[in-house]
């Protein structure tokens, strides 16, 4: 007996001790989930597990949760990833099985209420999930991956349904756990409910009767029969009659459209047609550079070059047509009225502002190459949240193809609701590449993408991005994207300065690259062709552009300098000796074009080396363009999707493709042929694409790759090649050990650059025969 009652007894202080211990993580646990910041994962996503403990990583300074790094991953983990913010159950849970262990309480009663809990967690996650899907304006974050997939679940299998069926387990839920009583509802008397909602229906008829007739007699005019209008029923008579005067009798004000954004080719009449409660703004063409600017801008590119370059003229391009297609005022007008009349049905009340003609008005409408802006701004009682959720009641009211909904326009106390023109208006990559703006820009790896609603030129550097993420879907306009990278790269800088790394599983899409391959291209020696098209080699290519990062680091190293550009001066100033292996760096563009495929055929091992090269190959020149059609989370994972803050949406299946690229909805509105999405994190940018043919691309090719000036291509040193030859004994040799010693015999000469040329291998390679 005395033996059972010491093992009752420590096995009592054993469950005391471990119920502390839950208590006590519990505690931290809830902590770390009460003081989540999204911000915290991108620093530390760049750690790895064992270095979240380390306090001295930049990284983890950068971390702003209460229990540091640890806190940071493991409320990522569970608000992002699993229930979102109903993830406090979790500690609850983890907190009230401590206590249960340290005051010895009944194991059966606390399990019910686990089961419970967790019950209530799973039905609150998936609500919240339902409206994230149905109002972009609910964050993803208060429901979680898991709430939003089995949100998505229920509802392409229910639609509708899956709301009344969360609504009747919320109810159970709260019967099972409050002991609510639903009977009182068969017993309420509704007569008076009913009685008042009939009053309220009849004066509201009443109402709408007197509108409509006190304008009908007001503007009754035998020579008018259409002025009876929804625009005409909804304004004063006195504004009714002034609109239905002739033209000619009609001044134009100057303050519709500002100066500065009238077009050349609209005369003042028309842009500044619109009507009382509508400003209508066009956006004005950017000036041209000129031939002679662009050759200007290009020689002095190429300066300093030992290789005379002739860049690509503009004339290979086809002709930027100007559209002749004027701006249809009244498509305009209309959907700006019906945009207002179908909020003010809703409650929502807008604010007028007066302009310098005397007239308020309660919209402004942007034209831009492919939408409008129409731009509100609702009354200081309405809630910004209501307006979006009225989406498909607008989308239906002008019969739009798409409708986006930006609430609000950052930088504006405004609503932006974008609806796709009825005449879209194609943007020439020629256009582009002829204005001030990219001939003047000063950008290491200048992109002119497109043109905004504004009409302006949307440029970025791909130098500062570092990297860019690309998604649509087939047809979307992604392989005319891309075309425009490597368009732009080709017209501004010289092949001294910039290298490209073509990775492509579809086989035809990059194909026409072929021409500029001993100009523009870099490509892992020993390989059969310059552009990667088998996938089994693609993971060989990304390994040898880390190993070339790698080497790169080691010059910087020696140089003692942080960046590319640094070293390249250093270089051209005569600061470093050719001896020591210091040569001049170019950019490297790693351009891969359908990243699903690699995904399907090398999984994670693909995801490594695109994960190195995104983390730290910012530094030493090297940067990443990668693209994919099936932007789900098996091809995006968390880790790709860290690393590139700046992604590309084109048009995209549903709103689940839409958060995967950009965390936002919005790319499943867009409406295709080049119509994208653009974000950096900061900002959303919606642009049209610049178009480029493949005649344009063929002609660009030709006239490059016929230049004799280059007789070999950047090879990149093979993974494979290193790895067999640091495998061996020491008595081991290259297996071009023999024939590097007769190329040397040959010349009476030997360096790492002749061997190079007449082997065509790497660098390293290279410098290990000498």
């Amino acid at each position: 007996m005395p033996t059972k009652a010491t093992t009752n007894s420590s096995s009592r202080r054993s469950l005391i001790v471990l119920g502390v211990m839950m208590i006590g993580i519990g505690l931290l646990y809830l902590l770390s989930l009460l003081t989540f910041q999204e911000s915290d994962y991108a620093a530390v996503s760049r750690l790895g597990f064992g270095d979240l403990l380390d306090p001295s990583s930049r990284s983890a300074t950068l971390v702003q949760n209460w229990v540091g790094t640890v806190g940071a991953w493991l409320a990522h983990l569970s608000v992002t990833l699993l229930f979102g913010v109903f993830s406090v159950t979790l500690p609850v849970v983890l907190i009230g099985s401590g206590w249960v262990m340290i005051r010895d309480l009944s194991w059966d009663r606390w399990l019910r209420k686990v089961v419970l809990m967790t019950f209530w967690m799973l039905t609150l996650s998936t609500f919240a999930g339902w409206f994230a899907l149905e109002f972009d304006s609910i964050s993803s974050v208060m429901s979680g991956q898991v709430g939003f997939m089995l949100a998505s679940l229920l509802q392409g299998l229910l639609s509708w349904g899956a709301l009344i069926l969360l609504l009747t387990a919320l109810a159970t839920l709260s019967f099972m756990t409050f002991k609510v009583d639903f009977s009182f509802l068969l017993n309420l008397d509704v007569s008076a409910f009913t009685q008042w909602v009939k009053q309220r229906l009849s004066s509201m008829r009443k109402l709408a009767d007197a509108q409509k007739e006190v304008p009908r007699a007001a503007v009754s005019r035998p020579s008018e029969p259409q002025a009876d209008t929804p625009k005409s029923s909804a304004s004063s008579p006195a504004s009714a009659s002034a609109s239905s005067a002739p033209p000619a009798s009609t001044p134009a004000p100057t303050t519709e459209t500002p100066a500065s954004t009238q077009p050349p080719t609209k005369s003042s009449e028309e842009a500044s047609s619109s009507s009382g409660n509508i400003e209508i703004v066009v956006g004005q063409e950017e000036e041209d550079a000129g031939t002679k600017d662009l050759g200007r801008a290009q020689k002095a590119a190429a300066s300093g070059s030992k290789n005379k370059f002739q860049f690509p003229s503009e004339d290979l391009l086809d002709p930027a047509t100007e559209d002749d297609t004027p701006v249809n005022m009244d498509e305009i007008r209309r959907v700006g009225d019906l945009i207002s009349d179908k909020l003010k049905q809703h409650n929502i009340a807008l604010k007028t502002h007066a302009e310098d003609d005397g007239e308020d008005r309660e919209l402004r409408a942007t034209v831009g190459p492919t939408v409008t802006l129409y731009e509100i701004e609702p009354e200081d009682h309405v809630k910004i949240s209501r307006i979006g959720g009225y989406a498909n009641d607008l989308k239906m009211a002008t019969a739009a193809k798409g409708i986006r909904i930006i609430a609000p326009i950052p930088g504006k106390s405004a609503v932006g609701i974008e609806i796709p023109n009825s005449n879209r208006q194609m943007v020439h990559i020629r256009s582009m590449i002829n204005k001030k703006k990219f001939v003047d820009s000063d950008m290491d790896l200048p992109i002119a993408f497109g043109k905004t609603i504004d009409n302006e030129i949307f440029m970025i550097d791909l130098a500062r991005m570092p990297h860019l993420l690309i998604a649509g879907a087939t047809g979307s306009g992604k392989s005319v994207g891309i075309n425009t990278i490597i368009t732009c790269l080709l017209y501004k800088l010289h092949p001294d300065n910039l290298k490209f790394v073509l990775i492509d599983p579809k086989k035809i899409e990059l194909s026409l690259y072929r021409h500029i391959q001993n100009q523009y291209l870099a490509y892992v020696e020993g390989a059969e062709e310059p552009i990667v098209t088998d996938t089994s080699k693609a993971l060989g290519a990304l390994k040898s552009v880390c190993k070339e990062m790698d080497s790169r680091y080691e010059l910087l190293k020696m140089a003692m300098v942080r960046d590319i550009k640094a070293y390249n001066d250093k270089f051209a100033a005569g600061g470093l000796e050719d001896d020591l292996g210091h040569r001049h760096l170019p950019f490297i563009v790693v351009i891969i074009d359908e990243l699903a495929d690699l995904m399907m055929t090398a999984g994670r091992q693909i995801e490594e080396p695109i994960s190195r090269i995104a983390q730290l190959a910012r530094a030493v020149g090297i940067h990443l363009v990668i693209a994919t059609q099936r932007p789900s989370v098996n091809v995006i994972t968390g880790t790709i999707k860290a690393n590139f803050p700046a992604r590309i949406a084109y048009q995209v299946a549903s709103k689940v493709d839409s958060r995967t690229i950009l965390d936002v909805g919005g790319a499943d509105e867009l409406v295709g042929k080049g119509d994208m999405l653009f974000s950096n994190g900061a900002q959303m940018v919606r642009v049209q694409n610049a178009f480029v043919s493949t005649e344009e691309v063929e002609r660009i090719t030709a006239f490059i790759g016929q230049q004799s000036h280059y007789n070999q291509p950047l090879v990149l040193e093979s993974d494979e090649a290193e790895e067999a030859a640091g495998q061996g004994d020491v008595g081991d040799v290259d297996s071009l050990f023999i024939e590097a010693a007769k190329t040397v015999m040959l010349h009476q000469q030997g360096s790492v650059s002749l061997l190079q040329r007449k082997l065509k291998i790497g660098y390293n390679r290279a410098g290990r025969l000498i």
